[in-house]
């Protein structure tokens, strides 16, 4: 019986998600289940890894032994990258470009545990939404750079070709490895899926460059879902999968109308999606493998 459920994601992780049907399943054998859900917006693989890495330490530390924890991570963009900034003159630099920044955003410079500390400030961005963060710093991750001119970030994303080359793949297929094989040595069940197709077939298009192939090789498909909830809801607004990439919110926003399989930002699954995903996929998937009781 489970004790521990430790997730882990993007914002496709954040609230009434696949979390929640998996938790309240559970429950069912277990109400004291203790839930830790290490998601935050925007993250991508190494703040993934090492936040579910950090909460599995922290269930031993609690006398939770290895077989009583359940870890199941949706990993998010290959593009998205984490930096560790403490730096007074670096933390100004980079909310200095917040006011002209025209998109999503959430609190900065949080700790592993997602939380800062009492020294915090505030900052808005383009649409005059107000955040905090640390004034001490912590954590800065993005999705692509694009909120900020930072050299060091646009440098990051200018070492490859493209937005999604080499070392973006390198990047995050190491920090899927890393977790893989901590959770292996300590003899953690470990489930993981994808927000989108695009992650996991970015990765197997390139398996065999230098860079990449021996670290390919030691993935797992044991306990891997190998394709993503964004992609797999498109049929059920009646628009192909092949092109989920390739619409635009507004077009996805029309199709999907009232159904709630995505949110109304057009983007996120909705309530509907997330329950088709957990009916026709996760669910499955877990009893195949008899990881949960029926």
């Amino acid at each position: 019986m489970y004790k521990y459920l430790i997730t882990g994601g993007c914002s496709f992780t954040i609230g009434d998600t696949w979390v929640k049907s998996l938790a309240d399943h559970l429950k069912k054998d277990n109400p004291n289940l203790v839930v830790v859900n290490t998601a935050y917006h925007s993250q991508g693989q190494e703040m993934i890894q090492k936040k579910v890495s950090l909460a599995v330490l922290d269930a031993f530390e609690n006398g939770v032994q290895p077989d009583e924890i359940l870890c199941v991570v949706m990993w998010s963009g290959n593009e998205r990258k984490a930096w560790y900034v403490s730096n007074p003159l670096i933390i100004d630099e980079i909310l200095g470009y917040m006011p002209q920044f025209v998109g999503g955003m959430s609190d900065l410079f949080l700790d592993l545990y997602n939380k800062t500390s009492d020294n915090i400030g505030y900052f808005k961005t383009n649409n005059g939404s107000q955040f905090s963060y640390d004034k001490n710093g912590g954590w800065y991750f993005t999705v692509n750079g694009s909120e900020t001119r930072a050299q060091f970030i646009q440098n990051h994303y200018l070492f490859d070709r493209h937005i999604n080359g080499f070392g973006k793949l390198h990047i995050s297929l190491e920090n899927i490895i890393w977790l893989q094989s901590f959770c292996k040595a300590n003899k953690v069940t470990l489930v993981q899926q994808f927000f989108m197709d695009d992650v996991i077939n970015k990765i197997v298009q390139n398996k065999d460059h230098e860079i990449l192939s021996y670290l390919y090789n030691e993935l797992d498909y044991e306990n891997i879902i190998p394709y993503g909830i964004f992609d797999y809801l498109h049929p059920y607004i009646g628009l192909p999968r092949e092109n989920a990439l390739y619409v635009g919110h507004d077009a996805r926003k029309q199709a999907n109308g009232d159904s709630e399989v995505f949110h109304q930002d057009g983007f996120h699954p909705g309530i509907k999606g997330y329950e088709i995903w957990w009916s026709n996929v996760l669910y499955p998937f877990l009893l195949e493998k008899a990881l949960l009781n029926d």
